[in-house]
């Protein structure tokens, strides 16, 4: 065997090794396999989570593909955890900063780049913040890798999207937003001023946590109602309804500008800063798809509607977008 020989084969067994230690088992081909309906629940990492690159595996380890989802962010945004669970590990992975962690319910969940403050072990509830978005990656443009295995025996990639409700929603050139609400029409914006906050800076003891989907949060009539939809759709699905984001808060409304531009409202204007308005995935987010005819015969019971400017005959077509109707 020449030099040459020897050394790659030394330097492929050390990332092999490397490997092994760190998810603590081999890993095969990745997997586009469904995970269970508890998947759909989880927070997305980022708000409006945009996916630039879809989850790609390979038919076999050792060939090339895409072992994850790549999402649309900015270099120091906040990174958000999915699910409740434990920093798993921090540090440098082939030259790029990486965090991932262990959820409570048996998944591990990389992100590259990303940074941490987290030490190893240190627990945190679901959608709390747990590090940043760092600068480098394999993108042209600003993203973030996200990868999902089962912590337990095999290392087998799982399509990340499938976890947060496959949710691809995009925000669409504010050229396009309807100037104003017709007064009488029973499906105009829900969303608005209340109990003399400002948009985006609604203080957390005015809200509530959605039971449904946790991190999110709501002004509380609208999240005790929608966790009552949820549970109803619940009985019709399996599955709560996935919730990829409720209120967005001034900061979050300003990362959002400086991520999509034009595509994204002015900071202190977004629906989502009057804890009324919600963005849905898991199926919701398709127009014609069982779940989403299900929420337009079913949400004003509860409370919710589909703006008219939102549906598919709209000036702004989004599936996904809901408002709590007062």
């Amino acid at each position: 065997m020449s030099r040459g020989v020897r050394l790659i084969a030394i330097m492929s067994l050390m990332v092999f090794a490397f490997t092994v230690a760190e998810v603590g088992a081999p890993f095969s081909a990745a997997s586009a396999e469904p995970g269970p309906h508890e998947q759909t629940s989880w927070v997305t990492p980022v708000p409006a989570m945009e996916i630039v690159e879809a989850f790609d595996p390979p038919t076999e380890a050792w060939l090339k593909g895409h072992r994850g989802i790549d999402v649309l962010t900015i270099s120091g945004e906040p990174l958000r955890a999915p699910a409740a669970g434990t920093i798993r590990f921090r540090g440098s992975v082939a030259g790029t900063s990486t965090v991932s962690i262990e959820t409570d319910s048996g998944y591990v969940v990389s992100f590259q780049p990303a940074e941490s403050e987290l030490k190893k072990g240190e627990k945190f509830a679901a959608g709390a913040k747990i590090g940043t978005v760092a600068e480098g990656g394999h993108c042209d443009e600003s993203c973030l890798h996200i990868g999902v295995w089962k912590s337990e025996g095999e290392k087998k990639y799982l399509d990340p999207a499938g976890f947060f409700g496959q949710e691809q929603s995009v925000l669409l050139p504010l050229s396009r937003k309807p100037a104003k609400d017709h007064a009488g029409d029973s499906t105009t914006s829900g969303a608005g001023a209340w109990g003399g906050h400002s948009n985006g800076r609604i203080p957390a003891a005015a809200m509530c946590s959605l039971t449904s989907a946790p991190g999110q949060m709501l002004r509380c009539d609208a999240q005790a109602a929608f966790d009552r939809m949820s549970h109803a759709y619940e009985a019709r699905f399996s599955t709560p309804i996935s919730v990829t984001d409720a209120y967005r808060d001034y900061d979050t409304q300003v990362i959002l500008k400086k991520r999509k531009g034009r595509m994204a409202a002015t900071p202190g204007t977004s629906n989502h800063g009057w804890a009324l308005a919600v963005d849905l995935g898991g199926g919701i987010n398709s127009f014609g798809s069982a779940e989403h005819q299900w929420m337009r015969a079913n949400a004003p019971k509860f409370g919710w509607i589909h703006p008219g400017w939102a549906r598919q005959s709209g000036s702004l077509p989004e599936p996904w977008h809901w408002e709590f109707r007062t």
